[in-house]
């Protein structure tokens, strides 16, 4: 879950922290993961910025991949129900921005499926707009809930995409910070443990 950032200094350079989910979950090797877009398109380009972010985050996993199909039959084990990303209220304006539920097996470590939800009650842009949220930037975060990366909460992990919380108008977590490229290289051996694009907007 994402949520609007609150007051506070805002840090200068990128950290390196991450929080693996449940100690290390993650997709195990399989064919391509289908997933759906429901609900009402709230701003023009919404759609195409939650397949952009999707295609950020299935760049660092190498065990499987995503790919969206709104006709897809494959089903999330926990649901029955396709893998979604749906675009519906969570709470009204001010709280939650989006949503990721991830179907876990715990005892195995694997990660099986998911829902995405993108509050449509909240402001949202395709372009960083200073009044708005940018689909992108946050569904780039709650890709990486479904990837397997856990928040990271710390003042000083604000230029970090797994970081809780969303500015109006930001945009730099539409890629990955370091500490996100080092946690996905732990789950995913992905060998990208280069820094990120720095702290920006």
């Amino acid at each position: 879950m994402i949520t609007p950032a609150g007051p506070g200094p805002h840090p200068s350079g990128e950290s390196d922290s991450f929080h693996l989910t449940q100690g290390g979950i993650r997709w195990f090797t399989g064919s391509t993961v289908e997933y759906k877009i429901t609900g009402i398109e709230v701003v023009s380009g919404g759609n195409t910025a939650i397949v952009n972010a999707e295609d950020t985050v299935d760049g660092f996993i190498t065990t499987s991949g995503f790919s969206r199909d709104d006709s897809t039959t494959q089903e999330n084990p926990c649901t029955g129900n396709p893998n979604t990303v749906q675009w519906a209220v969570i709470d009204g304006e001010g709280d939650a921005l989006a949503s990721a539920r991830v179907c876990r097996n715990v005892a195995t470590k694997e990660i099986g499926g998911f829902v995405i939800t993108i509050d449509t009650s909240e402001p949202w842009s395709v372009g960083g707009s200073s009044t708005t949220y940018d689909v992108q930037n946050a569904l780039t975060h709650e890709w990486l809930h479904v990837a397997g990366l856990d928040h990271t909460n710390a003042p000083k992990d604000g230029c970090l995409t797994s970081y809780r919380f969303a500015g109006l108008g930001e945009t730099q977590k539409r890629t990955l910070g370091l500490g996100d490229k080092l946690g996905m290289d732990v789950l995913y051996s992905t060998g990208d443990t280069s820094s990120g694009s720095g702290c920006g907007n």
